[in-house]
């Protein structure tokens, strides 16, 4: 298992990381909050040991962007501070994820004992996910096993001269539906054996525009009655598993054109801007559908919040559900809010650009 210690202390982080390498740890060490940040995201390791007072990047500012981040947010963090903590500041490490707090100057066999006890906890949460993933998969599968069945028996009543012609154009319908709600089941599975680390995502630099131009090419050929509407910049490079991506724009699309029952616009306007934490690209993608309240329009990813609303979106929920997965498991971000314009809602997702 591997464990990244950021503080600014030099003999403190040896000794720590000599500590923690005789139990038989990997650890890697970080001399500031900017450079723990970037190497948290690309080592992903199993437990962060963060020191709150540093130059650059103070703890809390880390701690923040660890649990804003999609790719880090699930590591557990301890924190190390100075023997005096005010209750405000141990309330707002709290507040913003901290697991554990680990006051200074530091005790070697405190600090192993405190280390195997967060790590086993983590190794046990990751067990019960597994399991509830198996047993998820359990269930699609049967449910799967009878939608052959009902697909056969369709078939058969489709390609039978008996049947009347309205009958079967009713049930065709129902098939499509069907066969559209186990591809997303198709894709929920494969998000989940993804977060069980069952299989992985291959991520390479790509065009973001160029894939946005060829998913929306071929949900227009499934929905004529929908026009896209582009205004995108030459080149939008990002890095990720471009096969998911695709999938999850697919989703979006056409999940806004089945909102859209008697068709209607999706524009798609890309920019890239710099702040703080580095360059970002946003994707905002606007529909003319039902305008959601704001209220409803924070927690649209959440099936269940939504379902509880006395407000009932014309998405499908479920396809929301999985398109969000997908961005956030290639490292992006989702807002939805209600449009600017007289009818409809904007999707903004950012992307880290390369």
């Amino acid at each position: 298992m591997a464990i990244l210690v950021i503080d600014d202390e030099k003999e403190l982080r040896e000794t720590l990381k000599n500590a923690l390498e005789m139990e038989g740890y990997d650890v890697i060490t970080a001399e500031n909050g900017f450079v723990g940040l970037m190497l948290a995201q690309e080592k992903k390791p199993d437990l962060i040991l963060l020191d709150i007072s540093m130059p650059v990047m103070d703890g809390f500012t880390v701690l923040f962007k660890l649990k804003q981040n999609p790719i880090t947010r699930e590591i557990p963090v301890v924190i190390l501070t100075g023997q005096y903590v005010d209750e405000e500041n141990l309330e707002r490490g709290f507040n913003l994820g901290a697991i554990e707090y680990l006051y200074k100057p530091i005790r070697l066999t405190e600090l192993t004992a405190r280390v195997k006890s967060v790590l086993r906890m983590r190794s046990i949460e990751n067990e019960m996910k597994k399991i509830q993933m198996m047993t998820e998969r359990f269930f699609v599968n049967q449910i799967k096993e009878l939608f052959s069945s009902v697909k056969g028996v369709i078939e058969m009543i489709t390609s039978s001269e008996d049947v009347r012609d309205e009958l079967k154009v009713l049930l065709l319908e129902n098939y499509n539906k069907m066969k559209k709600w186990f591809e997303l089941i198709d894709y929920f599975t494969h998000l989940n054996d993804i977060s069980a680390e069952i299989h992985r995502i291959e991520t390479k630099v790509f065009d973001v525009n160029s894939l946005i131009k060829e998913t929306s090419e071929k949900v227009k050929e499934k929905f004529s009655e929908v026009d896209f509407e582009f205004n995108l910049g030459r080149e939008a490079l990002i890095k990720g598993d471009e096969s998911w991506v695709g999938i999850g724009f697919k989703i979006l699309f056409e999940a806004m054109a089945e909102a859209m029952s008697l068709g209607g616009k999706i524009q798609i306007v890309q920019v890239t801007r710099a702040g703080g934490d580095g360059r970002f690209v946003f994707i905002t993608v606007y529909d003319e559908t039902k305008k959601l309240p704001s209220d409803v329009a924070k927690v649209l990813f959440n099936p269940y919040l939504v379902s509880v609303s006395e407000y009932k979106p014309n998405y499908n929920l479920f396809a929301m559900n999985v398109f969000h997965r997908i961005i956030e498991m290639n490292g992006g971000t989702v807002v939805v809010e209600p449009s600017e314009f007289p009818s409809g809602n904007k999707f903004i997702i950012r992307f880290h650009a390369v």
